[in-house]
């Protein structure tokens, strides 16, 4: 027995002593940047705080709270530390007008330049075991949460030696009083050594071991380290593979807030749920929490921990649980697949699961809501509309700035808060007509403008001895001559075959590998209609080019890393380089937003709104995608099924429906064009010089050489065609 209790002593002072939890890498959404004159309302900025777990007062006078007054909000911002400093926490005032924030003052009155909100968690990269948790020091944890847990779960804590005789005979009463389990014996140091060291198995040999240990531990160690080390580990409930424990992600879990801010009746329902976190499960029974909270802060009013007047505020208040996405430690598992990959060169698996890193992401809330509610709307709709059968359609998709790659948000499914399958990053589907602007570009880059003609007519290809391939149009007619911008506006299938026959489908091919890295897998002609497979991540890169203007940035997610004492350890800056001129990409822009404006995209309810894009459909109707930006903003999304079955969708009937419901929720910001000398109108459908008023003209770029050889059509008289000539001659 001696040599036993010895065993056990080595064995508790090691694994205590050397006690370092292995504390996983925390991921911060980006935080909101507050200035005069940003564009957010009074009532966005309201929505942007409750997300962050602030809470309307009358004072706002402790950190984390807000009081709106008349066109003002006055806001007790926390303390945080940023990738650059530590921020004290302090009192801000921001007046609004026309939907702006027109000034930010602080206590004294001063102006103040820029502040930003304290990022929101969205994740966080736990073990495989699954335990997650916020590690505080005794400094961080309130008296009340201490004082609460040793008067209800133990209160004897600070005199008995690991187990006591008395809190298991008075446990033993109340129950058989009550006729229902209402405490129990256990004291904290037993709780905590069932934590660190046992299994759940009830047994009489785990039971003394059990009491044993508890006793070699609170001779071995201080109190407070004792109950430091309960408020860091107790298990307070599951969140799918997440394992919440510890009191600090609790609070953050269960009431988006820090333990710090924590109220009365929430400390109080933290410990109700202790009690048996699935029993007393906040969401599944709610009144069952509810009871059990009441009668803790009973307790607590009677051994004098809350006054008369707390109780009665506390047991009136209603349990005040945080749903769905609002949750505090929300958890984003698409999202971060992307920034565990790239991190992964970097940091192992290991190292992001213990080391307590730091991980600034691009993530924006705000926008990553409205994907997910957008997707849960589109879809919806669209089954129901079409009599599809209810949940089999799945999409993806990839939200970027325009000017940086950073992914804004990032949705791997229908259901964005669902680990699993990952579609923007792995789904690897047929583009479609995607890929078409490639072809478009490779010809305006070997001496083609957007007003050359190209003949949309009948073409048959022998592939084989056997095989000819015949493509056709959507809508299985032929066009005639017609010029590029009508080409790709109307997703001409063989005007494009044509074109890049012309071109050369290595060409096209080679374009392609350039300007993503994507080497083409198919190299026969069926690439210039987009028979190559690409995920939704890829494409984002392609289109991300085209709308920067050129320049080529790969898509990221992390903007720098932290340790455990925040310093940083590695700073991710953008990387771009140039892969299309200016010019060139602009007048592929101008040619997008004829896509949207007149061709495929322009059922769009923002169509007209300064937007390019360009629909996507499969063979057989299986993938729908649609790429588009503003001047802010990327958007790929891909709808399809998951078994490869034809959905019945084009890229306009199916993904555009999904951008219009996100973009919806959010503001459209118009794209801004370089200044371009040599704009000219055309007719859509011949390319024809035309003047405005004219129907179906659309603005386009065309070489000045060209324009002198070019005919006129609508509202063009001959004399003002010489004049245009005579014009260009002369310049």
């Amino acid at each position: 027995m001696t040599g036993y209790l010895m065993y056990l002593d080595r064995t508790i002072i090691e694994t205590f002593e050397g006690r370092r939890w292995s504390v996983p890498a925390v991921v911060y959404a980006q935080p909101l940047e507050l200035f005069p004159g940003a564009a957010i309302s009074l009532d966005d900025m309201v929505q942007e705080l409750e997300r962050v777990g602030y809470r309307q007062t009358a004072d706002a006078r402790t950190p984390g709270t807000f009081k709106r007054r008349g066109n003002s909000l006055a806001i007790y911002a926390r303390a945080f530390r940023f990738m650059e400093r530590n921020r004290s926490s302090q009192l801000l005032e921001l007046r609004f007008a026309d939907n702006r924030i027109s000034k930010i003052v602080n206590h004294a009155g001063q102006p103040i330049p820029l502040v930003r909100l304290d990022p929101p968690t969205i994740g966080s990269f736990f073990p495989s075991h699954g335990e997650d948790r916020i590690v505080l020091t005794p400094e961080q944890v309130p008296t009340l949460l201490t004082d609460s847990l040793k008067a209800v779960e133990d209160k004897n804590f600070d005199h008995h030696a690991g187990f006591d005789v008395a809190g298991i005979l008075r446990a033993v009463w109340v129950n058989l009083t009550s006729g229902e389990l209402r405490q129990g014996g256990s004291t904290l140091t037993q709780q905590l050594v069932k934590s660190y060291y046992l299994d759940n198995r009830r047994t009489f040999e785990r039971k003394l071991r059990e009491l044993a240990m508890s006793v070699i531990l609170d001779a071995r160690f201080d109190k407070q380290d004792l109950l430091n080390a309960y408020v860091n580990e107790i298990f307070l409930g599951q969140d799918g593979g997440r394992a919440i424990h510890g009191f600090g992600l609790g609070a953050q879990f269960y009431f988006n807030k820090p333990l710090g801010e924590l109220a009365a009746h929430e400390i109080a329902t933290l410990l109700a749920v202790i009690r048996g976190p699935s029993y007393y499960n906040p969401y599944r029974h709610p009144e069952r929490v509810l009871q059990r909270r009441d009668r803790v802060l009973g307790i607590l009013l009677q051994d004098g921990i809350i006054d008369a007047t707390t109780f009665t505020i506390s047991t009136t208040a209603p349990l005040g649980i945080v749903e769905g996405d609002r949750r505090g430690g929300a958890y984003y598992p698409a999202y971060m697949d992307l920034v565990r990959s790239n991190l992964a060169e970097q940091y192992d698996d290991a190292m992001l699961a213990s080391q307590g890193l730091r991980v600034f992401a691009t993530l924006v809330p705000r926008t990553q809501e409205a994907v997910a509610v957008g997707i849960q709307d589109a879809l919806g709709r669209i089954e129901k509309s079409r009599q599809l059968e209810p949940n089999t359609l799945q999409a993806a998709v990839v939200v970027t700035n325009t000017q940086t790659g950073e992914v804004l948000a990032l949705a791997g499914g229908r259901h964005s808060g669902v680990d699993g399958y990952n579609r923007a990053l792995n789904a690897n589907r047929p583009t479609g007509s995607l890929l078409k602007p490639v072809v478009y570009l490779t010809a305006i880059e070997s001496g083609y403008h957007l007003a050359s003609v190209i003949d949309d007519a009948p073409i048959s290809l022998r592939m084989s001895d056997t095989d000819t391939w015949s493509p056709q149009n959507f809508d299985l007619e032929v066009h005639g001559p017609v010029p590029l911008v009508r080409a790709l506006g109307d997703s001409l299938n063989l005007a494009t075959v044509r074109l890049g026959l012309q071109l050369g489908v290595d060409n096209v091919a080679s374009r392609l590998q350039s300007l993503t890295g994507h080497a083409p897998a198919n190299q026969y002609p069926s690439l210039l209609l987009g028979a190559e497979s690409m995920t939704p991540l890829e494409v984002s890169a392609l289109y991300g080019t085209f709308a920067s203007g050129g320049f080529y940035m790969p898509p990221k997610a992390v903007i720098a890393v932290l340790n455990e004492a925040g310093v940083p350890v590695t700073h991710h800056t953008f990387t771009l380089s140039q892969r299309i001129e200016p010019a060139t990409a602009a007048a592929l822009n101008r040619a997008l937003e004829v896509v949207m404006r007149t061709g495929t995209g322009r059922t769009s309810r923002f169509s007209k709104s300064g937007v390019a894009g360009k629909t996507g459909t499969s063979d057989d109707y299986r993938d729908s995608w649609y790429a588009g930006f503003d001047d802010t903003r990327l958007s790929v999304i891909w709808v399809g099924r998951d078994n490869n079955e034809p959905a019945g969708l084009t890229g306009a009937a199916g993904a555009l429906q999904v951008w219009d419901s996100i973009m919806a929720q959010l503001q459209v910001v118009p794209l801004t064009h370089l200044p371009v000398d040599n704009l000219y109108e055309v007719e859509y459908q011949t390319g024809l010089l035309a003047r405005a008023g004219c129907a179906d003209v659309v603005i386009v770029p065309i070489p000045d050489d060209a324009v002198l050889q070019a005919k006129t059509g609508c509202g063009i008289t001959t004399q003002l065609s010489r004049r245009i000539r005579a014009w260009l001659r002369n310049d």
